[in-house]
């Protein structure tokens, strides 16, 4: 047997895609992620000779988040990463409260979901998202039909579109 066939495809803690999110600051990233969506640092920082990040990790509602500050000539690359929550309002009002400004207030929409997203403090745009039933095809394909859930779908990506035409500014 060789140390291949011992090792997992994937190691422990981590899941099969891990995001990289690349801040100006990724101590007051991390500082976010605490108080708006309970996030916890893992390990310890690794700084760059110049004292910046060069890896952190945290943990965030089961999933990984590597992290490292964005150097001098990078581009800004803000994430866009979704969360899934109990309470999409409640975790909204948290994010807002840590920093983050609102794009999208929290919507019902026509596939089951509760859709929400905040702008944090660096830059990313975060999806917040609260599962609040299953819908089957039959009762989606209604729903499609349904001009108050046209409505809201019009309103989720309208204040999308707004928000990223910001960054072209």
């Amino acid at each position: 047997m060789t140390i291949k066939d011992e090792l997992s495809v994937i190691p422990s803690g981590y899941s099969r895609i891990d995001p990289w999110v690349i801040s100006q600051d990724t101590g007051a990233e991390i500082e976010f992620l605490s108080r708006a969506f309970g996030a916890r640092e893992r390990g310890s920082r690794i700084l760059n000779a110049d004292g910046t990040v060069g890896h952190a990790e945290v943990e965030v509602a089961g999933s990984v988040l590597m992290m490292f500050d964005r150097q001098p000539g990078w581009p800004h690359l803000p994430a866009h990463l979704r969360i899934y929550t109990e309470d999409a309002q409640e975790t909204v009002d948290e994010a807002l409260a840590a920093g983050a400004r609102l794009v999208t207030r929290p919507t019902e929409l026509a596939f089951g979901d509760v859709a929400a997203r905040v702008r944090d403090p660096q830059g990313h745009l975060w999806w917040i998202f609260q599962r609040v039933e299953e819908v089957g095809p039959e009762e989606m394909g209604r729903r499609f039909a349904d001009p108050s859930y046209q409505a809201a779908m019009a309103y989720v990506q309208s204040s999308l579109a707004e928000e990223l035409g910001r960054d072209g500014e």
